[in-house]
């Protein structure tokens, strides 16, 4: 079988790797660690550091002779919004989501400690269940509210929590099971909810973005309990998984869908 062409680009291949392996160090590392850590010779390597010192991504400590990340990618990553990139590669996944279900979905995210929906794919059915993009909702009461909460810092969680009337409002009682559902959340990577929003109505939503970077949004389902058997509600929450992972990827993203949510 004749193979296809190869596009590779080695020098560049060599220089992203040690981009990536220098973010990811907790200290300044050595050209031979480098070498070691990316399995290159460090007389390979010695023109592609000295090219990335000389383009400002990386700095050579004097002294050491140690290399470290410099601020110059997160000043280039900065000149564009995080959020806006990726609203607009999840357009693509979440229209083929709910083409593929039948059912609508949508996006939102944290605005003014409230849940703010920026986007939704509607049902290709006649008949279909939707969110309007601008509404807004409390963050305690819903279930892409809360799973945008587990994502968060306790004390950023608790500062939102101070001033959200629904939490406030909560007896004792409720409280400890709100608290349950936040680790419930935080464990599985999975927000859902039965007869929250109305009666008959199962609401499920997971993680796009990376906490980490401080860029989250909640993709979520609003579909009718009757309309569906207990295995085929389970085949929709494993399909919005992989449109999240989908958003993720096409973001360049560490994929989260699924997986616990570390409060950052």
């Amino acid at each position: 079988m004749k193979a296809g062409p190869n596009y590779s680009v080695p020098a560049l291949e060599k220089g992203l790797a040690v981009l990536e392996l220098l973010a990811q160090a907790s200290e300044p590392l050595s050209l031979s660690e480098v070498s070691e850590l990316t399995a290159n010779s460090a007389s390979q390597l010695f023109r592609t550091m000295n090219c990335l010192v000389e383009g400002g991504y990386v700095i050579k400590d004097e002294s050491s002779g140690k290399y470290a990340l410099t601020l110059k990618l997160f000043e280039l990553a900065n000149r564009h919004s995080p959020l806006k990139h990726l609203l607009r590669v999840a357009d693509l996944p979440m229209q083929e989501l709910a083409w593929n279900i039948r059912e609508s979905c949508h996006i939102s995210i944290i605005q003014h400690r409230q849940l703010l929906v920026v986007g939704q794919a509607e049902s290709p059915e006649k008949v279909q269940i939707s969110v309007s993009v601008g509404a807004s909702f409390p963050l305690a009461s819903t279930v892409s509210g809360r799973l945008l909460l587990a994502a968060l810092d306790d004390d950023s969680l608790n500062a939102i929590l101070d001033e959200d009337g629904d939490y406030q409002s909560m007896t004792a009682g409720e409280r400890d099971v709100f608290w349950a559902r936040i680790e419930e959340i935080r464990r599985t990577g999975l927000s859902t909810a039965l007869d929250e929003s109305f009666i008959g109505l199962q609401d499920s939503a997971v993680l796009v973005g990376n906490p980490a970077v401080g860029v989250t949004a909640a993709i979520a389902i609003t579909q009718l309990t009757a309309s569906r058997a207990s295995e085929e509600r389970q085949q929709v929450i494993d399909a919005l998984l992989r449109c999240a992972r989908q958003i993720n990827e096409r973001a360049g993203l560490t994929d989260y869908a699924g997986q616990p949510v570390v409060a950052y």
